[in-house]
């Protein structure tokens, strides 16, 4: 390194800022909740219904107590779910569980979505966007 340079000055493969971000969309279907990725593979998250009464719900699979209620739309139950995820649980999630494009794929198209974008290293909010 030449005399008198600063090897704590950020290059770009260390500046920040520099890691992508990982866009998923999350979809309410049949009383389930399910995510996919850029790769284009589906998993199931866990549940997303209406509940008499109480308005839309979702639980989260491998989350422990990770849900919530009272929503008034499936999009505002799936706007929550993506606020409570996080880019590692996601990922881990996409890791584990085996892709569903073995068996007859949903309606996806007309199913409500939400899509989230997370910083991988956990940084940022997600950005939502509904489409």
């Amino acid at each position: 390194m030449p005399e008198g340079t600063d090897d704590a000055i950020p290059t770009p493969a260390h500046a920040p800022g520099t890691h992508a971000a990982h866009t998923f969309t999350l979809y309410a279907y049949r009383g389930r909740l399910c995510a996919s990725n850029v790769r284009d593979k589906l998993i199931d998250l866990g549940t997303l219904a209406e509940r008499s009464g109480s308005g839309w719900a979702f639980e989260l699979d491998g989350e422990g107590s990770l849900g919530g209620s009272g929503h008034a739309s499936a999009e505002q139950a799936l706007a929550a779910a993506a606020r409570s995820v996080t880019f590692l649980y996601l990922d881990g999630q996409f890791t584990a569980q085996r892709d569903l494009s073995d068996v007859p794929r949903p309606d996806l198209p007309h199913a409500p979505q939400v899509v989230v974008t997370l910083d991988p290293r956990g940084v940022a909010s997600p950005v939502l966007a509904a489409d």
